[in-house]
């Protein structure tokens, strides 16, 4: 085989990589997760402010109202790498975590959709957008 054929051959392999799906949200360039923050607080309350960054992106500041649902999506590299964490301020309070790791992927977000429900009593995850009160669990309090 000549040397032009190996090249055209080598990018048609690549492209078709690059291309395909293994399953769901799984490509060839990693896992595809979905990232939701939701504002679950009462009516009439202030504002739900957020901040949200990884070591390599800072995703700014945002003002949540009730019920707003703040998400972002991005593929993992390389296990291990990816983190992303969240700094969280309402009506003197504050909090502060890590909303996406290898870890929370692995015990809670399955489906590559990592669901945050911000409540007056804490931090709530799931693995699916809109769940009910049992498909949620209770990771952390405010400060």
């Amino acid at each position: 085989m000549n040397v032009l054929a190996s090249i055209f051959l080598f990018s048609l392999l690549s492209l078709s990589l690059l291309y395909s799906v293994k399953a769901k949200e799984v490509s060839a360039w990693g896992d595809k997760y979905h990232v939701h923050i939701v504002n679950g607080l009462p009516d009439n309350t202030n504002l739900l402010t957020i901040h949200v960054f990884s070591g390599d992106d800072d995703l700014g500041f945002h003002d949540l109202h009730v019920n707003d649902d703040y998400e972002w999506h991005f593929r993992t590299v390389l296990p291990g790498v990816t983190e992303f964490f969240g700094h969280f301020w309402w009506a003197g309070k504050e909090g502060g975590f890590s909303v996406y790791n290898d870890d929370l992927a692995y015990d809670h977000c399955q489906t590559y959709v990592c669901y945050w429900l911000v409540k007056p009593d804490g931090f709530y995850i799931a693995n699916k957008t809109n769940p009910n009160d049992l498909e949620l669990s209770k990771l952390y309090l405010w400060n």
